[in-house]
């Protein structure tokens, strides 16, 4: 059961029906309450938050908590599964679509209910409201991140070719670079690989003036023509040698970080999630501003991975007392670093980034000058849009195909996304 089929699953639930098996008990040192929390990532993120929880249970000897790991590719399914068979742990990670999604079945606890038990006080500015839907406050972000472009200087160098100035730099001149980078590198070297990410087309959008979606979530909000010199954007990159053949494309797309051509050094740019950047092996890589965000800035500072709590947990002011651990606490953030995104707590941001590797500083450093760009958040991608991204997906790969032209991809993505939201 893919994304779609994780949604569906989620319609047939009436309520969030996932509780402790403790109902609403008082837990004591010698026979604590428990609270389940589940989040996706490898084995490494598993590692590090089952040493956090462990911190908080001797930090807090009334409460245990059973941590539950899954795969990213079938974190969602699970959680429908689990909601729909009303066993949904108390604490759990969200991102994207789905905190909309499941906020309008009555999943997400209003966490108005237990403002005592969490501090955001700390916040940097705007990062509160990221967890904000239609006024109710529902998740509370693990950490932000925003959309950028990762550079691999040695590509540059070897191919002879100075690097961007991302203050001034056009999408025309991303296009140009990445074909005299492909052009003067040995035979399977590029300068770059096509995006097809829902997040960066709703950063094209508002370089556009417009919005991937309206106000009130029900319709797309970017225009056909915006969309269409999109795709027509991913196809010229090919087209001028400047990223390899469709099939590549939808291989590297698939790949693990590490085996991306990124990851062996065979790309000089590749737009990507910042928090993403240290995950590419090989040479290190620096952080630019996309093209054209100067000009008119498109990206912002979002969650990468937000913290919910399911509205039947009988625990749910020990459920939050947890999530504060994670988000407010030194201990946990020395040891979490920036795996879940850059603390949105400033002292804990402070605290932690001389402990952070040099990729993970120019993380840091790159996001302080998308917030200095003081560009608000779009709105929480609303319910109906998980499936965006595969949708996107799929009529960017025809397009790069040539089984349709950049105008029908866009007429018809913009009419399937618009049925789903419906």
């Amino acid at each position: 059961m893919g994304v779609a089929g994780a949604t569906a699953a989620l319609v047939l639930v009436l309520t969030g029906c996932g509780n402790s098996p403790q109902a609403g008990k008082v837990g004591t040192a010698e026979d604590p309450v428990t609270i389940r929390f589940a989040w996706w990532g490898n084995d490494s993120r598993a590692k590090t938050t089952l040493e956090v929880i462990k911190d908080f249970e001797a930090a807090n000897p009334t409460i245990k908590v059973q941590g539950e790991n899954t795969e990213f590719s079938s974190y969602w399914d699970k959680m429908a599964t689990q909601i729909a068979g009303g066993t949904t742990p108390d604490v759990f990670a969200m991102s994207g679509a789905y905190p909309s999604e499941y906020a309008s079945r009555g999943v997400l606890l209003d966490l108005d209910k237990v403002k005592e038990q969490i501090d955001t006080s700390k916040f940097a500015e705007g990062t509160v409201d990221l967890g904000k839907i239609d006024g109710k406050q529902y998740t509370i972000t693990a950490g932000v991140n925003s959309m950028s472009m990762v550079i691999d200087p040695q590509v540059f160098e070897a191919a002879g070719v100075p690097l961007p100035n991302d203050e001034t730099w056009t999408w025309d001149d991303y296009v140009d670079i990445a074909a005299e980078i492909a052009k003067k590198s040995p035979a399977g070297t590029f300068g770059t690989t096509p995006m097809a990410n829902d997040s960066f087309l709703a950063v094209w959008a508002r370089q556009n003036n417009e919005s991937l979606y309206t106000d009130d979530g029900k319709k797309m909000g970017i225009s056909e023509g915006t969309l269409t010199r999109w795709f027509e954007l991913n196809k010229k990159l090919m087209d001028t040698g400047g990223a390899p053949s469709a099939s590549q494309t939808v291989e590297d797309g698939s790949a693990q970080p590490e085996l991306t051509l990124m990851g062996q050094g065979k790309q000089a740019m590749k737009i990507s999630w910042s928090n993403q950047m240290t995950s590419y092996s090989g040479s290190p890589l620096v952080m630019m501003k996309m093209p054209g965000e100067s000009k008119q800035p498109g990206a912002w500072l979002r969650s990468s991975m937000e913290y919910a709590i399911s509205s039947k947990s009988a625990q749910s002011k020990e459920a939050a007392l947890f999530i504060n651990y994670l988000v407010n606490n030194m201990d946990a953030a020395t040891k979490i670093k920036s795996d879940r995104g850059m603390p949105a707590n400033t002292d804990l941001k402070a605290g932690i980034t001389p402990l952070l590797k040099e990729g993970q500083q120019k993380e840091a450093a790159y996001l302080d000058r998308i917030a200095e760009l003081d560009v608000a958040p779009t709105k929480p991608f609303p319910a109906g849009s998980s499936a965006t991204l595969e949708v996107l997906n799929r009529y960017n790969t025809d397009v790069l195909f040539g089984k349709i032209s950049p105008q029908d991809a866009a007429k018809g993505f913009i009419a399937e996304v618009n049925q789903n939201l419906g």
